[in-house]
């Protein structure tokens, strides 16, 4: 990498930031990426002698950092079969420069040998703030301008992930070889985009685009004809993450105090000052609670005190509830008193203008000065059950604890969505914790991540995120941490009006979603697209066993519904595979003479058996297949369909394989709903639709791969 190093120091000597076709190519052979055999002729003379040792034909290319676009200004020669076309091709050539940009500097004349036929392909990097260095792979020519054949991943990749890039690629059979080109050397081609990620990663301080184009494949013959590296203004210019807070009170500050104080508790019950002190209290939060109020003597049964200074206790943790103006100057008194850690739910800050990032910036100096961590502004609290300390401005007095650590961006979903599943009598989603993160001044998603990664009662984390503070240091931590729990994010802001709705709304910053969308997938991430999918994959991540493989049995009492069920799987790539002879004989036993067992099951005309035994052998017979990993039961809950022991049937296939997911889509009014009600705290998920069952479905086959796919750490070097 010395050789690097020297190249790009001579460039930025040279006052550029664009480095020759002839540069790039040295800096990609010292990586390890080949081009095509070339030298650099300063002379007509040494041109034709450079095209002898090449051997012909060749190819005349100006080399000169003031001329970029070479094609475009007379500065190439494809094809030259002799000495005497080299010749008049070089005078040419220098001809038409000294005319068109006649005061560029040139270096020479770059003769290459001609590399006809092979795949074209095209391979960069680019670096893409906040996320850092992207590689970027995709067929060339037509299928990159017309058809955005390309596919991305965050830098460093290894040779795994590069391949996985191949696959990726819409036509990458034809890497495979077509029209009697040989196949391409996947491994070779694997290992070329890895090396060009290393580049990426050890010089990203410098590099701000690398193109290679075209990047030929031809066999094992991997080589890159025409190369450009731009660098950044500035030499390590990369964007630093400011300091936080950790090295004086870690996030536990925040959501495990031993006692806190609510600054802005009210006597009026209509009030977020009195709504969230009384959840504190009903919901038996075991510390102490401190209203701070200077009208009042006593709240809610708990003594009342003017000024936080006046609390003769420690306070670990203030919740800040009056306007945000005053914030920062009670700020100072929460620091003097010794507080460690505050929650600020007051809005107005830069979600609301220029007035307001003024404000949110004081806080943001304080909370550096003071090591105070905070969460927040524009928060609407937090729930640990662990603590007993439902912490929020929405009263909750049934709140379903469970192992999912939930955190959103927007208080929705510590509100209305919160209370929606609280709410619900069966089908209940268990939360431990819930966080709402706000403008995020401190407090972000990797910390909570990696706090809720390393608790006991977490066994899963779900996300809803408009922006992140640092894309890469959260995917670090998600890297890791998917081993042991999914995540699941829903990331919203997919559009122009979507990313300006969130601007105005938490102070996102936007994000390119095309990025975002490849690096969940790199680092086994669950995006979820709307709030239907983000909380029926958290049903089915907590209700029930990974499958362990793609082979789905369906078990079907409707044949519209499981023909629909069939295309959606193996749209998404799963196999609907045969059934083994011995299940076959079973099935055989209670479905009519004249119906063929076939793979989706369809059992309707099979009532006549009995209803409860057309349901319970239906079900365990095909749960029972060795050839299936996983079960789609779509279920007609009719009053002719109708009989006593779901719950039975249900326990039976748990019991018998609980190493088998079972999905259910149940169809139906009166009947559905006893059916639900009976089969309730059997961790069966149901769902409304076959559509979302299989969407539900696939994101849990995909996590079970990726979680043992740990990828290369992408926090990059200081």
């Amino acid at each position: 990498m010395v050789e690097i190093e020297q190249i790009l120091e001579d460039v930025r000597g040279d006052g550029r930031t664009k480095l020759t076709e002839f540069e790039a190519k040295q800096v990609l052979a010292a990586a390890g990426i080949a081009g095509p055999r070339e030298e650099l002729a300063t002379s007509e003379q040494t041109a034709v002698s450079s095209a002898q040792k090449l051997g012909y034909p060749v190819v005349l290319k100006i080399s000169s950092p003031d001329v970029l676009h070479k094609t475009d200004a007379g500065g190439v020669k494809v094809g030259l079969p002799n000495d005497e076309a080299v010749g008049q091709g070089y005078r040419e050539i220098m001809n038409a420069i000294n005319e068109k940009h006649p005061d560029a500097k040139i270096h020479g004349i770059l003769v290459q040998e001609m590399v006809e036929g092979g795949i074209e392909t095209i391979l960069g990097v680019a670096n893409r703030p906040p996320f850092g260095p992207v590689v970027a792979f995709g067929l060339g020519g037509v299928f990159v301008e017309l058809l955005k054949d390309i596919t991305l991943r965050l830098a460093p990749i290894d040779e795994n992930g590069a391949a996985g890039m191949l696959d990726d690629i819409k036509g990458s059979k034809m890497l495979d070889g077509y029209r009697g080109q040989p196949a391409a050397d996947r491994e070779q081609l694997a290992r070329t985009i890895a090396r060009l990620s290393e580049l990426a990663v050890k010089f990203h301080a410098d590099i701000e685009e690398l193109d290679i184009n075209p990047l030929v494949v031809k066999g094992d013959r991997i080589l890159a004809l025409d190369a450009l590296i731009t660098l950044k203004q500035e030499e390590g210019d990369a964007k630093k993450e400011p300091a936080k807070s950790e090295a004086l009170n870690d996030i536990r500050a925040v959501l495990e105090p031993k006692s806190v104080a609510v600054i802005g508790a009210s006597t009026n019950p209509t009030k977020t000052g009195h709504v969230l002190l009384k959840n504190i209290v009903v919901n038996g939060f075991p510390g102490k609670v401190y209203p701070i109020n200077p009208g009042a003597d006593e709240i809610i049964g708990l003594k009342a005190y003017p000024k936080i200074l006046d609390v003769p206790g420690d306070i670990d943790l203030v919740f800040f509830l009056l306007p945000g103006k005053f914030v920062a100057t009670l700020f100072e008194d929460c620091f003097k008193k010794g507080v460690k850690a505050a929650v600020i739910i007051a809005a107005g800050f830069a979600e609301a203008g220029e007035e307001g990032k003024k404000e949110q910036q004081k806080l943001v100096e304080l909370i550096r000065k003071t090591g105070v961590r905070c969460l927040g502004p524009n928060s609407i609290g937090f729930i640990n059950m662990d603590q007993k300390l439902v912490a929020s401005f929405i009263l909750f007095e049934n709140w379903e604890d469970g192992s999912i650590a939930l955190g959103g961006q927007s208080g929705i979903f510590a509100g209305a969505v919160a209370d929606q599943v609280m709410a619900r009598t069966v089908q209940r989603i268990g939360v431990g914790k819930s966080i709402i993160f706000g403008n995020k001044i401190d407090l972000d998603e990797s910390d909570y991540l990696e706090w809720a990664w390393k608790d006991p009662g977490s066994k899963m984390v779900a996300l809803h995120l408009e922006g992140m503070h640092n894309p890469r240091r959260f995917f670090s931590i998600a890297n890791k941490a998917k081993a042991d729990m999914p995540i699941v994010v829903l990331k919203p802001g997919r559009t122009k009006a979507g990313t300006k709705a969130s601007a105005s709304h938490t102070g996102s910053l936007a994000l390119d979603d095309t990025i975002v969308d490849y690096a969940y997938r790199q680092y086994g991430i669950t995006r979820a697209y709307d709030l239907e999918e983000f909380l029926e994959y958290m049903k089915a991540f907590q209700y029930q066993p990974l499958p362990q493989g793609n082979r789905v049995g369906i078990v079907t009492f409707s044949g519209a519904n499981g023909v629909m069920a069939s295309d959606e799987l193996e749209a998404r790539g799963f196999v609907l595979p045969e059934f083994s002879p011995r299940t076959q004989e079973r099935i055989k036993k209670f479905i009519p003479q004249w119906q063929p067992v076939m793979n989706p099951l369809d059992l309707w005309a099979a009532l006549g058996s009995g209803n409860r035994l057309t349901h319970e052998e239906g079900i365990h017979s095909v749960l029972d297949d060795e050839n299936v990993d996983a079960v789609l039961v779509i279920l007609l809950a009719l009053a002719n369909a109708d009989f006593e022991g779901i719950r039975e049937v249900y326990r039976k296939a748990k019991e018998i394989h609980p190493e088998k997911p079972i999905y259910t889509v149940a169809l139906g009014g009166e009947v559905k709903q006893r059916w639900l009600k009976e089969v309730d705290g059997l961790n069966m998920p149901f769902f409304e639709t076959t559509q979302i069952a299989v969407k539900a479905l696939t994101a849990a086959r995909r996590y079970a791969i990726d979680r043992e796919r740990v990828q290369p750490d992408p926090l990059l070097p200081s």
